[in-house]
């Protein structure tokens, strides 16, 4: 199996699109780590085995750069050979298109979590390629052409990255910086033998959005759809995964939209 003998970190794994790419990197042979900031082991995962293929990390706020440093010396103690990260930890912020604009607090927040914990999370991991790899950190005019791939990266950033929401300033702006950062990323690492891409979901069936959005706003962007309904979690995995295996070799840097025809 393409993933057999691979290890991957996936944040926000607990729920949502981080539970299913968990599943279905677990399902093709890998070994997963999970930062979640949920305490709980989420019940499609307890009695999975073999237990040495699964380890949750939890809670771990990954705004935070002392818990993000703390428990990577934890993983790379128990998996020395990482081969990418799939940073899907994010929030929404309260949406009340009344009280514009957005609280000062809530603004701070939304970004500390979806971009500055992209940076912590993702940072760390290349911190932890380049230094596992010490020839990569020469001047990258003075590197040759990667010969082979050593990581992938991907991040999930929104819709909102294409086609912004009402009374959302603090998400569509961090999902924005999201895309920003990973062509950054990528760019950077490119003759590092990395490759950096990004995902941007539409309205997707998962616990923080129904919880987190009026079902009338839903159903509003859902009659923008061409395909008419919310994702499952498990066809935006589908593509996270996609970007994550070999089959991607040639893609970085990109911005895949997985939103139903929505931007349209």
């Amino acid at each position: 199996m393409e993933f057999h003998g691979k290890t991957y970190i996936v944040t926000g794994g607990n729920s949502g699109i981080g539970l299913a790419v968990v599943k279905t990197l677990l399902s093709s042979g890998a070994t997963v780590h999970i930062i979640d900031l949920a305490a709980s082991i989420p019940p499609d995962l307890v009695g999975f085995e073999p237990k040495s293929r699964l380890h949750c990390h939890s809670p771990i706020d990954v705004s935070s750069r002392e818990q993000v440093v703390t428990v990577f010396e934890t993983i790379t103690t128990t998996s020395p050979d990482l081969h990418g990260i799939v940073n899907a930890a994010g929030t929404i912020p309260d949406m009340d298109p009344i009280a514009l604009p957005e609280p000062d607090a809530q603004f701070r927040h939304i970004l500390e979590v979806n971009l500055f914990g992209t940076w912590n999370t993702g940072s760390a991991f290349l911190n932890y390629i380049a230094t596992k790899h010490p020839e990569l950190k020469e001047s990258v005019s003075k590197l040759p052409p990667p010969t082979v791939e050593l990581a992938s990266v991907v991040n999930v950033s929104s819709m909102a990255a294409v086609k912004t929401t009402l009374g959302f300033a603090s998400y569509n702006t961090s999902k924005h910086a999201v895309v920003g950062l990973t062509k950054s990323w990528a760019k950077d690492f490119i003759q590092r033998g990395v490759r950096v891409n990004c995902v941007a979901p539409g309205f997707t069936n998962t616990p923080l959005l129904l919880h987190g959005v009026e079902p009338a706003v839903i159903e509003h962007f859902l009659g923008s759809a061409t395909i008419g309904r919310m994702a499952r979690p498990e066809e935006i995995a589908e593509v996270i995964v996609f970007l994550l295996s070999e089959r991607a070799s040639y893609m970085t840097g990109q911005m895949v939209s997985v939103e139903g025809g929505a931007s349209l």
